[in-house]
């Protein structure tokens, strides 16, 4: 009989079974081999899963071999009697010295005291292994004063800064560029690759930690690699900086890097959680383009006996999938949940039509990159709260936050348009089962896994081949490869303050060169100098300045996947500037939908007359197409304000604005300013000191109330002031909110 099924049927088995299975795993767990210890590891992971059925006189056995195996917290969670007095002395030496009522398994042990000797490390371990715990521990050390945190999404940083904040009283968190460091205590700065770069004056920085290191490569065909590249660059300037890398599923990092780091590489495939398989690929029906049917990935889900993630290609997939599954939830007259209060939000501030509404009504919630902050944590916040029972994901159930069920389902074998590959599924299926809560999690295969293949982490910054222009600048000049000298030397021989400008900017070198002339050229035209010299947010001719400005780099400072999904110049102008005219998020979602359905209008009814339009009409006449052109509006709409207003466009204004600046000085004639837009789009146009409260995920809504009823208050204060009088008054603040509102404010301060 399987092993495993033995252990299911644990109570069930004679005593003799009992110790033939004992001895079959402790010799697996006590071999040389290192596939028999993780299978026997995994073996005792089911174990720990049935405990309640291990027949009482044989749990002693048993936690001797658990103990063995460092299995520490599951000791602490199940009250396992360490009757051995060396046992519960190895117990006590894996309690955390520094997090209250922790308790570390043996290889965080191990590696907690790699990290808090100050070494630098290198970090391969599974999703599972507990990672990101050693950074609290790092941090509640204070070994450290100040440290840069770097990861890949604002909802993992804003993760960590909830998770942190207990440390205040030892170091001040910094989350946006425009916060001053503390001079009284250390100081953490929880930033993307990019803020690091914007952060004028950065102290010596102590220790660079970088989640998800694997970043740093552009195998992974990330568009920000030369970006963080360029960061560990600068930081690691200072000869005293200490590294915490932190990945998954790593086999080697570039030949060489170790030894100029003095680093150590720490692999390991150690976990506390055993994952099933089911592979149901070959049996699935398929739809025309090969995506499952919609009735075998219904089934399934239907029959999950816990809660379920859903991995999906793209964020327009999994929000397809998940409507078209509450609309099979609904057909089956199940009681509705209310209980949660972003279902009123939703209808009092975007639409009622939005089916998203309905989803967390039915238990299902969507998590993907371009919904609002406030959306994306709060959804993680009920699942984990077990008010949803299914969670439909892009990849950022892989990289953009912390959360694991019971089952993964593997939907989709696409990122995007590439292909899965072996990485990209290890790190999918590591988020099944979650440490402490299932020992045993489970990956439904609704389509074939990758290949098995290492993975090999290439660091441009360092072996320079290849290596972009952009990258290659900020590396010192005794350290660039004899092949790269000759393009080194190119940029070495342009104007100093040309230099100064092209660094700064950390975009493509080669496309800022190429728009220098196009920009002189536009400055001594009569007819385009209007259009690239200019300054103010209220000029009426602002669509047209925008516009400009979108047509110039549209083929510039882009790269990857945001080529394939580059909106229209025009479109992005003029919502640009709807935004700067102050409209809120209803009146641009009710805009486009008014303007998508004049236009089902028009085909459907060739006699149709605009100027009678009534929107509310609309939505009683064709109730159908009114609920699907309103979540076609606020997808496009909130995608446009996550991944382009808040950080590419106004990037894009930045750089053009330095470059103009520059040749109006050489040309010898008036410059343009386009700082105070970019900082406007930036600031999601509302004042600088309280955007704070929006990087923290306060809802939109709620700033503006608050900003209604105490705007004169809190016009004068810093970010960080902002913060602790809001926190301060809470009790006052929170009589002109909505429950959502209390509740995400709670969540963020």
């Amino acid at each position: 009989m399987d092993l495993f099924l033995k252990i299911e049927n644990i109570n069930l088995l004679e005593m003799d079974e009992h110790f033939e299975l004992f001895s079959l795993i402790s010799s697996a767990v006590n071999s040389n081999d290192e596939n028999e210890q993780s299978a026997g590891r995994n073996y005792l992971i089911k174990i720990v899963d049935v405990w309640e059925r291990v027949p009482t006189g044989l749990k002693p056995m048993w936690e001797d071999l658990i103990e063995a195996v460092g299995f520490y917290p599951y000791i602490e969670k199940y009250k396992m009697s360490m009757v051995d007095l060396d046992a519960r002395i190895r117990q006590e030496y894996h309690r955390s010295n520094y997090i209250f009522d922790k308790t570390l398994h043996q290889k965080q042990k191990e590696l907690s005291e790699l990290v808090l000797s100050k070494k630098n490390v290198i970090v391969s371990a599974p999703t599972s292994f507990g990672k990101s715990l050693l950074i609290e521990e790092i941090v509640a050390s204070g070994i450290y004063t100040n440290i840069v945190i770097i990861q890949p999404t604002l909802a993992l940083l804003d993760e960590t800064r909830i998770k942190l904040k207990q440390y205040s009283d030892q170091y001040k968190i910094i989350v946006r560029t425009s916060q001053e460091t503390s001079q009284e205590k250390g100081n953490i700065f929880l930033l993307t690759a990019e803020r690091v770069l914007e952060y004028l004056n950065m102290p010596n920085v102590d220790l660079l930690i970088i989640d998800e290191f694997y970043k740093l490569s552009k195998q992974r065909e990330d568009n920000r690699a030369n970006i963080l590249n360029i960061a560990f660059l600068r930081l690691m300037k200072n000869p005293n900086c200490r590294f915490y890398l932190l990945g998954p599923n790593i086999d080697k990092i570039s030949t060489g890097f170790i030894e100029k780091y003095d680093a150590v590489f720490f692999k390991t495939d150690y976990s506390m959680v055993y994952t099933e398989t089911e592979d149901l690929y070959e049996t699935v029906k398929k739809k025309p383009g090969g995506k499952v049917a919609d009735e075998d990935i219904f089934s399934v889900l239907d029959s999950a006996d816990d809660q379920s993630l859903v991995f999906c290609s793209s964020p327009s997939t999994a929000r397809k999938l998940a409507f078209a599954y509450c609309s099979h939830i609904e057909e089956q007259g199940k009681t509705k949940n209310a209980n949660i209060p972003l279902i009123q939000w939703i209808h009092e501030n975007l639409s009622v039509e939005w089916s998203l509404a309905h989803c967390l009504s039915n238990e299902i919630g969507i998590h993907d990159g371009s919904m609002p902050k406030h959306i994306t944590t709060s959804t993680i916040k009920y699942f984990n709260e077990r008010k949803l029972k299914v969670l439909f994901c892009t990849n950022t159930i892989i990289e953009g936050v912390n959360t694991s069920a019971k089952n993964v389902i593997y939907y989709d074998n696409k990122i995007g348009t590439r292909n899965v590959d072996y990485f990209d599924y290890a790190n999918i299926r590591g988020r099944a089962g979650r440490l402490m809560e299932h020992c045993v999690g489970k990956v439904i295969n609704l389509k074939q896994p990758p290949q098995l293949q290492q993975t090999i982490v290439e660091i441009p910054a360092f072996t320079q081949n290849p290596i972009d222009d952009e990258v290659l600048v900020n590396i010192e000049k005794d350290e660039v490869k004899a092949h790269n000298m000759e393009r080194y030397q190119q940029f070495e021989s342009l104007p100093e303050d040309l230099k100064i400008i092209l660094k700064r900017n950390a975009v493509s070198i080669q496309d800022q060169l190429d728009l220098l002339p196009i920009l002189r050229e536009m400055m001594l035209d009569p007819k385009r100098r209007d259009d690239i010299i200019w300054n103010s947010p209220r000029d009426k001719k602002l669509f047209y300045h925008l516009k400009a400005i979108f047509e110039l780099v549209q083929n510039r400072f882009i790269e990857g996947n945001d080529r394939n999904v580059l909106l229209s110049v025009g479109w992005m102008a003029s919502q640009t500037a709807s935004y700067l005219y102050n409209k809120d998020i209803h009146q641009l979602v009710e805009e486009r939908i008014s303007y998508t359905a004049k236009e089902y209008l028009k085909k459907e009814n060739s006699n149709f007359n605009e100027k009678e339009f009534v929107l509310s009409q609309f939505f009683q006449d064709y109730p159908k197409e009114a609920r699907k052109l309103s979540d076609d509006a606020i997808e496009t709409v909130f995608k446009f304000q996550k991944n382009w207003l808040q950080y590419k466009i106004p990037k894009w204004l930045n750089v053009v604005d330095s470059l103009q600046k520059y040749v109006a000085k050489e040309l010898g004639v008036p410059s343009g300013d386009y700082s105070f837009v970019a900082e406007a789009i930036e600031n999601e146009f509302e004042d600088s000191n309280v955007r704070i409260l929006t990087e923290y995920g306060v809802p939109s809504s709620a700033i503006r109330k608050i900003l209604n009823k105490f705007r004169r208050y809190l016009k004068d204060l810093t970010e960080d002031q902002v913060v602790a009088a809001i926190i301060r008054n809470k009790t006052l603040i929170n009589g002109c909110l909505s429950t959502y509102e209390i509740e995400a404010l709670e969540r963020c301060l």
